[in-house]
């Protein structure tokens, strides 16, 4: 039986919590917890928790409710993560440069892997001592070692946040996407709105990504066509790019309705949620977004829901 892959939004693994632990009696989400948790244990489905997944656990004050949530998504995902889109550019530019070029490509996008180090990359081993880590792998395991680590990531401390140097997750990042999306759409009134000015807009802006990864990739294949100077042709070749053409789907779609209202949390629901869609099987998303994701199925991966009922259905698809 092939894996599948399901990506639930924070909403969702906060309604299958409350389940589980008999915080609400819905029989129809009973079902679903039912299903999720036999997927997850008998390998059928991996659910991999995203870097915005820790963010948003994190931002419950009540310590109580977030090591309760922590712990069931622990079990559930059994720490596997899903990368970030903007770690996985370089690789997708490359494999997309290596089809053009007919080279075999030798590197690729890794969207899945194991624990908090690969959903955000940068972060550092758990140990800074190595003669401890040593020490503690040689005395407990190191699967032991990594579940113990790694669940005490999801779930945090005991204290409420703030607590010992542990900070609440910043939003400067997601203020500065918010205000660079109210300029883009302030910039479409003051021109003239149209559909089509917000699609090259966008298209404008997300190309900008690649051109510093793709150029890397041409030079160190000695290759003369830059596509960077062909307008079009650099359109073509980002929009093949999984995670990233999705993000910019889902921009222009938000961008062409003059109406849209842009929130604080817009940025994690496009990264998160796009990235997902372009890798994972199953997307169970917010719901403003998923109806935005449907609208480009035929270029996604995943089969995409806003209603965590259809789950079951979709696992026996």
């Amino acid at each position: 039986m092939t894996l599948k892959r399901v990506y639930l939004d924070q909403r969702d693994w906060v309604a299958l919590a409350r389940q589980h632990y008999g915080r609400s009696h819905d029989n129809t989400i009973a079902g679903v917890l039912a299903m999720v948790r036999e997927a997850s244990e008998s390998g059928h489905a991996s659910f991999p928790l995203s870097a915005v997944h820790y963010q948003e656990t994190y931002h419950h004050r009540n310590p109580d409710r977030r090591r309760r949530l922590g712990a069931f998504m622990a079990e559930i995902s059994q720490f596997h993560t899903i990368a970030c889109a903007t770690d996985l550019l370089a690789a997708e530019v490359h494999v997309a440069v290596s089809a053009l070029t007919g080279a075999t490509p030798n590197r690729a996008p890794v969207p899945f892997g194991i624990g908090a180090k690969h959903a955000f990359k940068q972060m550092n081993g758990y140990f800074t001592d190595p003669e401890t880590e040593r020490r503690a792998i040689a005395q407990f395991g190191a699967d032991a070692v990594s579940g113990y680590f790694e669940k005490a990531l999801l779930m945090g401390p005991e204290e409420q946040l703030p607590f010992a140097g542990i900070a609440l997750p910043k939003r400067e990042f997601s203020q500065r996407q918010l205000d660079f999306e109210r300029e883009t759409a302030s910039k479409l009134r003051q021109w003239g709105h149209t559909s089509d000015r917000a699609h090259r807009l966008v298209l404008a802006q997300e190309a900008h990504d690649i051109v510093a990864p793709l150029n890397a990739e041409i030079a160190a294949r000695s290759h003369t066509r830059d596509l960077v100077d062909d307008r079009a042709a650099l359109t073509d070749f980002m929009m093949s790019l999984p995670a990233k053409a999705a993000i910019c789907r889902m921009r222009m779609s938000a961008h062409e309705d003059k109406n849209f209202r842009w929130h604080l949390g817009d940025l994690n629901d496009i990264t998160a949620l796009g990235t997902a869609a372009a890798y994972c099987d199953i997307v169970v998303g917010e719901k403003h977004w998923g109806s935005i994701l449907r609208r480009h199925a035929p270029h996604l991966t995943a089969d995409i829901t806003s209603d965590l009922r259809d789950l079951p259905q979709l696992l026996l698809k």
